[in-house]
């Protein structure tokens, strides 16, 4: 069996072979974190339902700066994907969010017994209306960035990706997730 070190290397050096374009060694102490940013999820997303992964059922701010404390760093992950601005990219968002939950599944088998993935969007894993049922899709659902108050792009600037962070027709669509480990 592969080592966890190893793993990571492997994520680092190639990480198409994870369904991204590129990951990045980050320390805990450089995900930024803001309440407004939650804020602006809980209040002005189009998307927001009924679900334990969205604000005010999501985990606070504070509650995930407590978190981040238990880390010492993680990879951040990003994903490019040249597509116009006017496609639905639900589909692709899915195969994003599903190559997140593969990362963080594989770094728990390596040893990172307390790797957790986080990524930018809406959570394509949980139900989307108003129910508060269980959540069809056990295991899978995790809380966006934005619902506990990462702020993408405090954090893109500490790593140095701020360029990622404009679109416009001409540039490809980012996807972009951190997978904590520990």
């Amino acid at each position: 069996m592969e080592i966890r070190e190893k793993y990571i290397a492997r994520l680092l050096n190639d990480p198409g072979n994870a369904g991204f374009t590129e990951a990045k060694f980050i320390h805990a102490p450089q995900i930024v974190t803001s309440r407004w940013v939650r804020l602006r999820c809980q209040y002005l997303c189009h998307h927001k339902r009924q679900s334990d992964v969205i604000p005010p059922f999501s985990p606070t701010t504070e509650e995930i700066n407590d978190t981040l404390e238990e880390y010492k760093f993680g990879l951040m992950v990003r994903r490019e994907v040249a597509i116009p601005l006017e496609t639905d990219h639900q589909s692709l968002w899915g195969e994003f969010e599903q190559a997140m939950i593969e990362a963080e599944n594989e770094a728990f088998i390596r040893g990172y017994g307390k790797a957790f993935a986080m990524a930018v969007g809406n959570c394509l894993f949980c139900h989307h209306d108003d129910s508060m049922r269980p959540c069809d899709f056990a295991g899978k659902s995790r809380p966006t960035l934005e619902a506990v108050g990462v702020n993408l792009s405090d954090t893109l600037e500490m790593i140095g990706w701020s360029e990622y962070l404009v679109r416009d027709e001409d540039n490809a669509f980012q996807f972009f997730g951190i997978l904590l480990l520990e």
